[in-house]
Protein backbone atom coordinates (compact mmCIF):
# COMPACT_ATOMS: atom_id res chain seq x y z
CA UNK A 1 0.00 0.00 0.00
CA UNK A 2 1.72 3.61 -0.90
CA UNK A 3 2.17 6.00 1.41
CA UNK A 4 -0.25 8.24 -0.06
CA UNK A 5 -2.97 5.69 0.37
CA UNK A 6 -2.30 5.75 3.74
CA UNK A 7 -2.48 9.04 4.66
CA UNK A 8 -5.92 9.66 5.29
CA UNK A 9 -6.06 6.56 7.37
CA UNK A 10 -2.76 7.48 9.72
CA UNK A 11 -4.76 11.26 10.22
CA UNK A 12 -7.55 9.64 11.58
CA UNK A 13 -6.06 7.35 14.13
CA UNK A 14 -3.92 10.05 15.27
CA UNK A 15 -6.81 12.54 15.10
CA UNK A 16 -9.49 9.87 17.35
CA UNK A 17 -5.71 10.02 20.04
CA UNK A 18 -6.03 13.48 20.30
CA UNK A 19 -9.56 13.80 20.69
CA UNK A 20 -10.37 10.92 22.82
CA UNK A 21 -9.15 12.76 25.85
CA UNK A 22 -11.40 15.37 25.56
CA UNK A 23 -14.28 13.25 24.81
CA UNK A 24 -13.47 11.20 27.99
CA UNK A 25 -13.18 13.90 30.34
CA UNK A 26 -15.53 14.02 33.25
CA UNK A 27 -17.80 17.07 33.62
CA UNK A 28 -18.28 16.82 37.32
CA UNK A 29 -15.41 16.92 39.64
CA UNK A 30 -16.05 14.90 43.31
CA UNK A 31 -14.30 14.27 46.62
CA UNK A 32 -15.47 12.17 49.68
CA UNK A 33 -14.46 12.93 52.91
CA UNK A 34 -14.38 9.79 55.39
CA UNK A 35 -17.50 9.40 57.20
CA UNK A 36 -17.95 10.42 61.08
CA UNK A 37 -18.20 6.91 63.41
CA UNK A 38 -20.80 6.93 66.10
CA UNK A 39 -20.22 4.05 68.12
CA UNK A 40 -18.78 2.76 71.32
CA UNK A 41 -17.69 -0.69 69.27
CA UNK A 42 -13.91 -0.05 69.12
CA UNK A 43 -13.81 -2.51 65.81
CA UNK A 44 -15.92 0.53 64.20
CA UNK A 45 -12.93 2.86 65.08
CA UNK A 46 -11.96 3.17 61.11
CA UNK A 47 -15.54 2.27 59.70
CA UNK A 48 -15.68 5.58 58.00
CA UNK A 49 -13.23 4.62 56.01
CA UNK A 50 -13.97 1.87 54.86
CA UNK A 51 -17.20 2.91 53.93
CA UNK A 52 -16.57 5.85 52.09
CA UNK A 53 -14.01 3.86 50.15
CA UNK A 54 -16.48 1.09 49.06
CA UNK A 55 -19.06 3.78 47.95
CA UNK A 56 -16.24 5.36 46.53
CA UNK A 57 -15.23 2.52 44.48
CA UNK A 58 -18.93 1.89 42.75
CA UNK A 59 -18.76 5.65 41.79
CA UNK A 60 -15.57 5.15 40.29
CA UNK A 61 -17.51 2.91 37.42
CA UNK A 62 -19.03 5.85 36.22
CA UNK A 63 -17.28 7.94 33.37
CA UNK A 64 -18.83 11.33 33.98
CA UNK A 65 -17.78 11.58 37.30
CA UNK A 66 -14.39 12.13 38.29
CA UNK A 67 -13.57 11.63 41.58
CA UNK A 68 -10.41 12.37 43.47
CA UNK A 69 -8.66 9.40 45.04
CA UNK A 70 -7.90 8.71 48.44
CA UNK A 71 -3.95 8.88 48.23
CA UNK A 72 -3.76 12.65 46.09
CA UNK A 73 -6.51 13.73 48.56
CA UNK A 74 -4.70 13.36 51.73
CA UNK A 75 -1.19 14.56 49.91
CA UNK A 76 -2.78 17.33 48.72
CA UNK A 77 -3.97 18.15 52.12
CA UNK A 78 -0.86 17.06 54.10
CA UNK A 79 0.75 20.02 51.49
CA UNK A 80 -1.35 22.98 52.17
CA UNK A 81 -0.73 22.03 56.02
CA UNK A 82 -4.52 20.87 56.41
CA UNK A 83 -4.77 18.34 59.08
CA UNK A 84 -6.52 15.03 57.98
CA UNK A 85 -8.65 15.31 60.94
CA UNK A 86 -10.23 18.10 59.20
CA UNK A 87 -12.11 14.93 57.56
CA UNK A 88 -14.99 14.35 59.72
CA UNK A 89 -15.52 18.06 60.34
CA UNK A 90 -18.45 19.27 59.10
CA UNK A 91 -17.91 22.59 60.09
CA UNK A 92 -14.39 22.05 57.61
CA UNK A 93 -16.34 20.74 54.58
CA UNK A 94 -16.11 23.71 52.28
CA UNK A 95 -12.71 24.67 52.91
CA UNK A 96 -11.00 20.98 52.25
CA UNK A 97 -13.44 21.19 48.81
CA UNK A 98 -11.75 24.19 47.75
CA UNK A 99 -8.15 23.23 48.51
CA UNK A 100 -9.27 20.05 46.75
CA UNK A 101 -10.02 22.31 43.97
CA UNK A 102 -12.98 20.08 43.32
CA UNK A 103 -16.66 21.02 42.85
CA UNK A 104 -18.34 18.53 44.83
CA UNK A 105 -17.52 17.48 48.22
CA UNK A 106 -19.52 13.82 49.80
CA UNK A 107 -19.51 13.53 53.58
CA UNK A 108 -21.39 11.74 55.85
CA UNK A 109 -21.94 9.69 59.19
CA UNK A 110 -22.55 6.20 60.64
CA UNK A 111 -24.27 5.30 63.59
CA UNK A 112 -24.42 2.41 65.86
CA UNK A 113 -27.82 1.70 66.66
CA UNK A 114 -27.07 -1.58 68.28
CA UNK A 115 -27.23 -3.80 65.46
CA UNK A 116 -27.90 -1.98 62.18
CA UNK A 117 -26.06 0.96 61.41
CA UNK A 118 -27.45 4.06 59.99
CA UNK A 119 -25.83 5.36 56.81
CA UNK A 120 -26.29 9.35 56.19
CA UNK A 121 -24.30 11.01 53.06
CA UNK A 122 -25.04 14.23 51.71
CA UNK A 123 -23.21 16.44 48.99
CA UNK A 124 -22.02 20.51 49.26
CA UNK A 125 -21.93 21.83 46.19
CA UNK A 126 -18.29 23.79 47.05
CA UNK A 127 -19.13 27.20 44.29
CA UNK A 128 -22.20 27.42 46.23
CA UNK A 129 -22.06 26.33 49.92
CA UNK A 130 -25.55 24.11 49.36
CA UNK A 131 -26.56 20.83 49.75
CA UNK A 132 -27.61 19.67 46.61
CA UNK A 133 -28.16 15.94 47.24
CA UNK A 134 -28.43 13.61 50.24
CA UNK A 135 -29.40 10.08 51.51
CA UNK A 136 -29.83 7.32 53.67
CA UNK A 137 -30.02 3.93 54.67
CA UNK A 138 -30.31 1.55 57.24
CA UNK A 139 -28.28 -1.70 57.14
CA UNK A 140 -26.48 -4.30 58.93
CA UNK A 141 -22.20 -3.88 58.54
CA UNK A 142 -22.13 -7.03 56.69
CA UNK A 143 -24.22 -5.62 53.80
CA UNK A 144 -21.32 -3.47 52.83
CA UNK A 145 -21.76 -4.64 49.10
CA UNK A 146 -25.35 -3.33 49.17
CA UNK A 147 -24.79 -0.28 50.93
CA UNK A 148 -21.79 0.70 48.57
CA UNK A 149 -23.67 -0.05 45.41
CA UNK A 150 -27.25 2.10 47.28
CA UNK A 151 -25.47 5.43 47.80
CA UNK A 152 -23.19 4.61 44.19
CA UNK A 153 -26.93 4.48 42.11
CA UNK A 154 -27.83 7.50 44.34
CA UNK A 155 -25.42 9.68 44.07
CA UNK A 156 -24.68 8.82 40.19
CA UNK A 157 -28.51 9.51 39.41
CA UNK A 158 -28.06 12.81 41.14
CA UNK A 159 -25.55 13.64 38.00
CA UNK A 160 -27.64 11.50 35.06
CA UNK A 161 -24.44 9.27 34.93
CA UNK A 162 -24.41 5.72 34.37
CA UNK A 163 -24.68 3.23 36.57
CA UNK A 164 -22.89 -0.04 35.92
CA UNK A 165 -24.86 -3.62 35.63
CA UNK A 166 -22.21 -4.73 38.46
CA UNK A 167 -23.71 -1.85 40.87
CA UNK A 168 -27.39 -2.86 39.88
CA UNK A 169 -26.68 -6.70 40.51
CA UNK A 170 -25.27 -6.02 43.74
CA UNK A 171 -28.49 -4.46 44.35
CA UNK A 172 -30.70 -6.82 43.72
CA UNK A 173 -28.54 -9.77 45.13
CA UNK A 174 -28.28 -7.43 48.67
CA UNK A 175 -25.83 -9.61 49.73
CA UNK A 176 -25.03 -10.94 53.39
CA UNK A 177 -21.54 -10.55 54.26
CA UNK A 178 -19.32 -10.57 56.87
CA UNK A 179 -18.97 -8.02 58.98
CA UNK A 180 -15.31 -8.93 59.86
CA UNK A 181 -14.06 -8.34 56.32
CA UNK A 182 -15.32 -4.68 56.51
CA UNK A 183 -13.46 -4.20 59.34
CA UNK A 184 -10.48 -5.77 58.45
CA UNK A 185 -11.20 -3.76 55.34
CA UNK A 186 -11.34 -0.23 57.44
CA UNK A 187 -7.93 -1.04 59.21
CA UNK A 188 -6.06 -1.43 55.79
CA UNK A 189 -7.18 1.97 54.57
CA UNK A 190 -6.08 3.39 57.98
CA UNK A 191 -2.44 1.58 57.35
CA UNK A 192 -2.42 2.93 54.21
CA UNK A 193 -3.23 6.71 55.27
CA UNK A 194 -0.21 6.49 57.82
CA UNK A 195 2.33 5.09 54.92
CA UNK A 196 2.43 1.15 56.82
CA UNK A 197 1.84 -0.70 53.40
CA UNK A 198 3.34 -4.07 55.76
CA UNK A 199 0.02 -3.23 57.45
CA UNK A 200 -2.39 -2.47 54.64
CA UNK A 201 -1.50 -5.70 53.06
CA UNK A 202 -1.56 -8.00 55.73
CA UNK A 203 -5.24 -6.42 56.73
CA UNK A 204 -6.17 -6.36 52.82
CA UNK A 205 -5.63 -9.83 52.58
CA UNK A 206 -7.42 -11.14 55.90
CA UNK A 207 -10.41 -8.95 54.06
CA UNK A 208 -9.94 -10.79 51.29
CA UNK A 209 -9.39 -14.20 53.20
CA UNK A 210 -12.93 -13.64 54.90
CA UNK A 211 -15.11 -12.66 51.91
CA UNK A 212 -13.10 -13.19 48.38
CA UNK A 213 -15.72 -11.47 46.61
CA UNK A 214 -14.22 -8.15 48.64
CA UNK A 215 -13.77 -5.83 45.52
CA UNK A 216 -12.12 -2.94 47.38
CA UNK A 217 -9.97 -5.21 49.01
CA UNK A 218 -8.74 -6.75 45.78
CA UNK A 219 -8.55 -2.95 44.10
CA UNK A 220 -6.04 -1.99 46.72
CA UNK A 221 -4.31 -4.88 46.96
CA UNK A 222 -3.84 -4.58 42.79
CA UNK A 223 -2.93 -0.89 43.59
CA UNK A 224 -0.25 -1.65 45.96
CA UNK A 225 1.19 -3.99 43.59
CA UNK A 226 1.52 -1.39 40.60
CA UNK A 227 4.26 0.27 42.20
CA UNK A 228 6.46 -2.43 40.41
CA UNK A 229 9.85 -2.21 39.35
CA UNK A 230 11.13 0.01 36.69
CA UNK A 231 13.11 -2.71 35.25
CA UNK A 232 12.55 -2.11 31.34
CA UNK A 233 14.85 -2.82 28.11
CA UNK A 234 15.15 -1.30 25.04
CA UNK A 235 13.76 -3.73 22.32
CA UNK A 236 15.67 -4.11 18.86
CA UNK A 237 12.91 -2.57 17.12
CA UNK A 238 9.81 -0.43 18.05
CA UNK A 239 7.17 -1.68 20.43
CA UNK A 240 4.82 -0.06 22.51
CA UNK A 241 7.09 1.36 25.50
CA UNK A 242 3.99 0.28 28.61
CA UNK A 243 2.26 -3.11 28.61
CA UNK A 244 -1.23 -2.05 27.76
CA UNK A 245 -2.80 -4.40 30.46
CA UNK A 246 -1.55 -2.36 32.51
CA UNK A 247 -4.16 -0.08 31.07
CA UNK A 248 -6.89 -1.82 32.81
CA UNK A 249 -8.05 -0.35 36.13
CA UNK A 250 -6.06 2.86 35.88
CA UNK A 251 -6.93 5.69 37.95
CA UNK A 252 -4.83 8.61 36.67
CA UNK A 253 -3.74 9.28 33.88
CA UNK A 254 0.03 9.27 32.53
CA UNK A 255 1.86 11.31 30.37
CA UNK A 256 5.35 9.92 28.91
CA UNK A 257 8.48 10.80 27.04
CA UNK A 258 11.01 8.35 27.06
CA UNK A 259 14.67 8.65 25.13
CA UNK A 260 16.78 4.96 24.72
CA UNK A 261 20.40 5.19 22.87
CA UNK A 262 22.39 2.31 21.89
CA UNK A 263 25.65 2.11 20.48
CA UNK A 264 29.26 0.58 20.76
CA UNK A 265 31.04 0.69 23.87
CA UNK A 266 33.28 3.81 24.18
CA UNK A 267 37.03 2.91 24.49
CA UNK A 268 37.27 0.55 21.59
CA UNK A 269 40.74 0.80 19.92
CA UNK A 270 40.64 2.00 16.47
CA UNK A 271 43.88 1.57 15.14
CA UNK A 272 44.53 0.48 11.62
CA UNK A 273 40.91 1.14 11.31
CA UNK A 274 41.45 4.33 8.76
CA UNK A 275 42.89 7.62 9.95
CA UNK A 276 40.11 9.82 8.76
CA UNK A 277 37.49 7.20 10.11
CA UNK A 278 36.28 7.34 13.25
CA UNK A 279 34.46 3.92 13.13
CA UNK A 280 34.30 2.05 16.55
CA UNK A 281 34.36 -1.56 15.09
CA UNK A 282 33.53 -4.65 16.64
CA UNK A 283 36.17 -7.31 14.11
CA UNK A 284 35.04 -10.86 13.38
CA UNK A 285 37.90 -13.27 13.84
CA UNK A 286 39.36 -12.80 10.40
CA UNK A 287 39.68 -9.20 10.92
CA UNK A 288 38.65 -8.35 7.85
CA UNK A 289 35.19 -7.53 8.26
CA UNK A 290 34.03 -4.97 11.19
CA UNK A 291 30.47 -3.95 12.38
CA UNK A 292 29.70 -0.57 13.91
CA UNK A 293 25.65 -1.06 15.47
CA UNK A 294 23.64 1.75 16.86
CA UNK A 295 19.79 2.63 18.16
CA UNK A 296 17.96 5.40 19.06
CA UNK A 297 13.82 5.93 19.63
CA UNK A 298 12.62 8.85 20.90
CA UNK A 299 8.61 8.07 22.50
CA UNK A 300 6.11 10.21 24.16
CA UNK A 301 2.73 8.96 25.09
CA UNK A 302 -0.37 9.23 27.02
CA UNK A 303 -2.51 6.95 28.68
CA UNK A 304 -5.97 7.86 30.29
CA UNK A 305 -8.32 5.83 32.43
CA UNK A 306 -12.25 6.13 30.74
CA UNK A 307 -13.61 4.19 33.85
CA UNK A 308 -12.59 2.08 36.46
CA UNK A 309 -11.90 -0.77 34.69
CA UNK A 310 -10.92 0.67 30.68
CA UNK A 311 -7.65 2.31 30.23
CA UNK A 312 -6.43 4.00 26.51
CA UNK A 313 -3.07 5.24 25.71
CA UNK A 314 -1.77 7.03 22.86
CA UNK A 315 2.05 6.95 21.66
CA UNK A 316 3.75 9.10 18.99
CA UNK A 317 7.77 8.39 18.04
CA UNK A 318 9.63 9.97 16.00
CA UNK A 319 13.40 10.53 15.31
CA UNK A 320 14.27 6.59 15.77
CA UNK A 321 17.24 4.63 14.14
CA UNK A 322 17.83 1.10 13.91
CA UNK A 323 21.38 1.56 12.24
CA UNK A 324 24.03 -2.16 11.23
CA UNK A 325 27.14 -1.18 9.16
CA UNK A 326 29.44 -3.92 7.92
CA UNK A 327 33.00 -2.68 6.96
CA UNK A 328 35.48 -4.47 5.03
CA UNK A 329 39.02 -3.96 5.58
CA UNK A 330 40.98 -4.71 1.66
CA UNK A 331 44.29 -2.61 2.35
CA UNK A 332 46.08 -2.19 5.71
CA UNK A 333 44.00 0.62 7.35
CA UNK A 334 41.91 1.15 4.60
CA UNK A 335 38.23 0.43 5.23
CA UNK A 336 35.15 0.09 2.72
CA UNK A 337 31.35 0.17 3.92
CA UNK A 338 30.88 -3.38 2.49
CA UNK A 339 27.18 -3.52 3.44
CA UNK A 340 25.69 -0.46 5.52
CA UNK A 341 22.33 -0.54 6.21
CA UNK A 342 20.33 2.71 7.94
CA UNK A 343 16.59 2.35 8.77
CA UNK A 344 15.31 5.76 10.23
CA UNK A 345 11.42 5.65 11.94
CA UNK A 346 10.46 8.93 10.29
CA UNK A 347 7.39 8.81 12.14
CA UNK A 348 4.73 6.56 13.81
CA UNK A 349 2.49 5.55 16.88
CA UNK A 350 0.71 3.08 18.37
CA UNK A 351 -3.10 3.11 20.02
CA UNK A 352 -3.08 0.72 23.10
CA UNK A 353 -6.06 -0.66 25.15
CA UNK A 354 -6.23 -2.49 28.86
CA UNK A 355 -8.92 -4.14 30.22
CA UNK A 356 -9.12 -4.99 33.64
CA UNK A 357 -11.07 -8.37 33.57
CA UNK A 358 -10.89 -9.03 37.50
CA UNK A 359 -9.03 -7.99 40.38
CA UNK A 360 -6.11 -10.44 39.46
CA UNK A 361 -6.37 -10.49 35.76
CA UNK A 362 -6.11 -7.13 33.11
CA UNK A 363 -5.67 -7.76 29.42
CA UNK A 364 -4.42 -5.41 26.41
CA UNK A 365 -4.46 -4.61 23.20
CA UNK A 366 -2.60 -2.67 20.57
CA UNK A 367 -2.03 -1.14 16.80
CA UNK A 368 1.23 0.21 15.13
CA UNK A 369 1.76 2.01 12.60
CA UNK A 370 5.39 3.44 11.40
CA UNK A 371 6.97 5.11 8.58
CA UNK A 372 10.37 4.17 7.89
CA UNK A 373 13.26 5.31 5.82
CA UNK A 374 15.95 3.13 4.66
CA UNK A 375 19.51 3.86 3.45
CA UNK A 376 21.46 1.23 2.19
CA UNK A 377 24.87 0.64 0.26
CA UNK A 378 27.25 -1.88 -0.55
CA UNK A 379 30.53 -2.33 -2.51
CA UNK A 380 29.37 -4.73 -4.47
CA UNK A 381 25.52 -2.10 -5.64
CA UNK A 382 27.57 0.22 -6.92
CA UNK A 383 25.62 3.67 -6.89
CA UNK A 384 21.95 3.93 -7.19
CA UNK A 385 20.03 5.44 -10.25
CA UNK A 386 19.08 9.11 -9.60
CA UNK A 387 15.28 7.99 -8.78
CA UNK A 388 16.60 5.61 -6.60
CA UNK A 389 18.82 7.43 -4.69
CA UNK A 390 18.51 9.54 -1.22
CA UNK A 391 19.53 12.97 -2.46
CA UNK A 392 21.65 13.29 0.68
CA UNK A 393 24.18 10.89 0.87
CA UNK A 394 23.66 9.35 -2.57
CA UNK A 395 22.94 5.80 -0.71
CA UNK A 396 19.81 3.52 -2.04
CA UNK A 397 16.66 4.58 -0.78
CA UNK A 398 13.67 2.44 0.17
CA UNK A 399 10.49 3.96 2.05
CA UNK A 400 7.09 2.19 3.23
CA UNK A 401 5.09 1.83 6.20
CA UNK A 402 4.19 -0.90 8.28
CA UNK A 403 1.41 -2.06 10.46
CA UNK A 404 1.50 -4.25 13.66
CA UNK A 405 -0.10 -5.33 16.43
CA UNK A 406 0.42 -6.23 20.09
CA UNK A 407 -1.49 -8.65 22.60
CA UNK A 408 -1.04 -8.38 26.54
CA UNK A 409 -1.75 -9.73 30.25
CA UNK A 410 -0.86 -9.13 33.49
CA UNK A 411 -2.15 -11.02 36.66
CA UNK A 412 -1.17 -10.23 40.12
CA UNK A 413 -1.80 -12.56 43.03
CA UNK A 414 -4.27 -11.76 45.72
CA UNK A 415 -2.07 -10.79 48.17
CA UNK A 416 -0.62 -8.08 45.83
CA UNK A 417 3.04 -9.38 46.10
CA UNK A 418 3.62 -10.81 43.04
CA UNK A 419 2.41 -10.32 39.65
CA UNK A 420 3.28 -11.79 35.90
CA UNK A 421 2.75 -9.91 32.75
CA UNK A 422 3.45 -10.87 29.19
CA UNK A 423 3.25 -8.86 26.02
CA UNK A 424 3.44 -10.21 22.18
CA UNK A 425 4.44 -7.47 19.53
CA UNK A 426 4.63 -7.93 15.53
CA UNK A 427 4.69 -6.04 12.53
CA UNK A 428 4.83 -7.06 8.85
CA UNK A 429 8.36 -4.85 8.15
CA UNK A 430 10.42 -6.01 6.17
CA UNK A 431 14.19 -6.48 7.66
CA UNK A 432 17.57 -6.69 5.95
CA UNK A 433 20.72 -8.41 6.45
CA UNK A 434 24.07 -8.23 4.81
CA UNK A 435 25.64 -11.25 3.49
CA UNK A 436 29.51 -12.13 3.62
CA UNK A 437 29.51 -14.95 2.77
CA UNK A 438 32.21 -14.86 -0.60
CA UNK A 439 29.43 -16.76 -2.44
CA UNK A 440 26.25 -14.04 -1.65
CA UNK A 441 27.50 -10.32 -0.90
CA UNK A 442 24.20 -8.67 -1.04
CA UNK A 443 21.15 -8.17 1.19
CA UNK A 444 18.55 -10.17 2.49
CA UNK A 445 15.03 -9.71 3.58
CA UNK A 446 12.99 -10.91 6.18
CA UNK A 447 10.18 -10.48 8.68
CA UNK A 448 10.38 -8.66 10.97
CA UNK A 449 10.76 -10.92 14.70
CA UNK A 450 7.79 -11.97 16.99
CA UNK A 451 8.52 -9.83 19.85
CA UNK A 452 7.46 -11.45 23.25
CA UNK A 453 8.76 -9.75 26.91
CA UNK A 454 7.56 -11.16 30.33
CA UNK A 455 8.35 -10.27 33.49
CA UNK A 456 7.88 -12.32 37.26
CA UNK A 457 8.04 -9.55 40.00
CA UNK A 458 7.78 -10.52 44.13
CA UNK A 459 7.52 -7.61 46.55
CA UNK A 460 8.40 -9.20 49.81
CA UNK A 461 8.82 -6.12 51.81
CA UNK A 462 5.83 -4.20 51.35
CA UNK A 463 6.41 -2.07 48.49
CA UNK A 464 9.79 -1.07 49.41
CA UNK A 465 12.01 -4.16 47.64
CA UNK A 466 11.58 -5.72 44.68
CA UNK A 467 12.85 -8.86 42.90
CA UNK A 468 12.08 -9.12 38.92
CA UNK A 469 13.03 -11.34 36.33
CA UNK A 470 12.55 -10.63 32.62
CA UNK A 471 12.99 -12.38 29.60
CA UNK A 472 12.26 -11.36 25.91
CA UNK A 473 11.90 -13.57 22.90
CA UNK A 474 13.08 -12.25 18.91
CA UNK A 475 11.29 -15.25 17.52
CA UNK A 476 11.70 -15.05 13.74
CA UNK A 477 9.53 -17.76 11.17
CA UNK A 478 11.41 -16.85 7.73
CA UNK A 479 15.18 -17.31 8.85
CA UNK A 480 17.07 -19.41 11.07
CA UNK A 481 17.73 -16.79 14.27
CA UNK A 482 16.25 -16.78 17.45
CA UNK A 483 17.58 -14.10 20.06
CA UNK A 484 16.79 -14.19 23.82
CA UNK A 485 17.80 -12.30 27.19
CA UNK A 486 17.71 -13.45 31.08
CA UNK A 487 17.46 -10.76 33.19
CA UNK A 488 17.17 -10.86 37.06
CA UNK A 489 16.94 -7.64 39.03
CA UNK A 490 16.36 -5.94 42.27
CA UNK A 491 15.20 -2.34 43.37
CA UNK A 492 14.88 -0.91 46.56
CA UNK A 493 13.43 1.91 47.60
CA UNK A 494 14.77 4.30 50.00
CA UNK A 495 12.44 6.13 52.25
CA UNK A 496 9.82 6.81 49.79
CA UNK A 497 11.94 9.17 47.99
CA UNK A 498 14.02 7.46 45.27
CA UNK A 499 14.45 3.83 44.07
CA UNK A 500 17.81 2.56 43.17
CA UNK A 501 17.99 -0.93 40.98
CA UNK A 502 20.91 -3.20 39.96
CA UNK A 503 20.62 -6.21 37.71
CA UNK A 504 23.06 -8.60 35.09
CA UNK A 505 21.98 -10.12 31.81
CA UNK A 506 22.63 -12.90 29.80
CA UNK A 507 21.89 -13.38 26.12
CA UNK A 508 21.96 -16.16 23.42
CA UNK A 509 22.06 -16.22 19.87
CA UNK A 510 21.15 -18.91 17.70
CA UNK A 511 21.73 -18.47 14.10
CA UNK A 512 22.66 -20.54 11.01
CA UNK A 513 23.67 -23.62 13.17
CA UNK A 514 25.89 -21.03 15.61
CA UNK A 515 25.25 -20.50 18.87
CA UNK A 516 26.37 -17.33 21.04
CA UNK A 517 26.16 -15.96 24.28
CA UNK A 518 26.27 -12.68 25.61
CA UNK A 519 26.47 -11.08 28.91
CA UNK A 520 25.93 -7.61 30.75
CA UNK A 521 25.10 -5.51 33.82
CA UNK A 522 22.50 -2.59 34.32
CA UNK A 523 21.09 -0.14 36.81
CA UNK A 524 19.50 2.42 37.36
CA UNK A 525 17.27 4.91 39.39
CA UNK A 526 13.75 6.57 39.93
CA UNK A 527 13.32 9.67 41.67
CA UNK A 528 9.74 11.23 42.01
CA UNK A 529 8.64 14.80 42.59
CA UNK A 530 5.21 15.88 42.55
CA UNK A 531 3.40 14.58 39.95
CA UNK A 532 7.01 14.05 37.58
CA UNK A 533 8.80 10.43 37.58
CA UNK A 534 12.32 10.35 36.38
CA UNK A 535 14.03 7.00 35.47
CA UNK A 536 17.35 6.55 34.20
CA UNK A 537 18.79 3.25 33.25
CA UNK A 538 22.52 2.58 32.08
CA UNK A 539 23.38 -1.33 30.73
CA UNK A 540 26.89 -2.41 30.17
CA UNK A 541 26.68 -5.84 27.99
CA UNK A 542 28.47 -7.93 25.17
CA UNK A 543 25.88 -8.83 22.91
CA UNK A 544 25.85 -11.06 20.20
CA UNK A 545 26.03 -8.50 16.88
CA UNK A 546 22.73 -8.60 15.10
CA UNK A 547 25.03 -7.67 11.39
CA UNK A 548 28.28 -10.35 11.67
CA UNK A 549 27.95 -14.08 12.95
CA UNK A 550 30.56 -15.07 15.27
CA UNK A 551 30.99 -11.30 16.97
CA UNK A 552 30.49 -9.93 20.23
CA UNK A 553 29.86 -6.52 20.62
CA UNK A 554 30.62 -4.58 23.88
CA UNK A 555 27.46 -2.00 23.89
CA UNK A 556 26.38 1.25 26.17
CA UNK A 557 22.67 1.24 26.64
CA UNK A 558 20.68 4.62 28.19
CA UNK A 559 17.40 4.65 28.72
CA UNK A 560 15.92 7.57 30.16
CA UNK A 561 12.18 8.24 30.61
CA UNK A 562 10.32 11.04 32.52
CA UNK A 563 6.33 10.70 33.44
CA UNK A 564 3.86 12.69 34.70
CA UNK A 565 0.73 11.27 36.44
CA UNK A 566 -2.69 12.89 37.08
CA UNK A 567 -2.48 15.80 35.00
CA UNK A 568 -6.06 15.44 33.93
CA UNK A 569 -7.48 12.92 35.77
CA UNK A 570 -6.99 11.47 39.00
CA UNK A 571 -5.94 14.94 41.19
Amino acid sequence: MSSTRCRPYIVALFALAALAPAMAQAPATVAMSDFVVNSDNPAFTYLGKGFAEIIAFEVRKAPQVRLVDREQRNKQLEEMEFSLSGLTDPSAQLEIGKLLSVRFLVSGSITDMGGPLLVSLSMLDVQTGAIVWNDQLTATSGKYAYIGAYFGKSLLRHFNATVSKETERALVASKDGDEASVIALSRGIEALDKGDTDEAKKQLTAARSIDPDNQVAAALLSKLASASAKFKVVPERSVSYYNPAYLGGMEKDKAYFNLSFANLAWGLPNEDKGESQDYWLALDESGDYGTSERQMNLVAGYGFPLNGVLGLCAEVSGGGELSNAILRQYAPGDWMASGNDYTYYISGGSITAGLRVSPWLSLGLGATVSYKKRDYYSEYLGSPPPELADPMNGYWLDTGISFGGMLAAALRSRSGGLSWDVSASWSNEVLHYFDTDPAALEFYEYGAPLYVEQTLSWSPAGQKTFLALKQVNDLYFDRELYYSRLMPCVEQWFFGLFAVRLGVEGSIVYRDNLTELGWGATAGVTIPVWKLELDANYTLRQRPSRSLPGVTIPENVFFITVSADGLLFGD
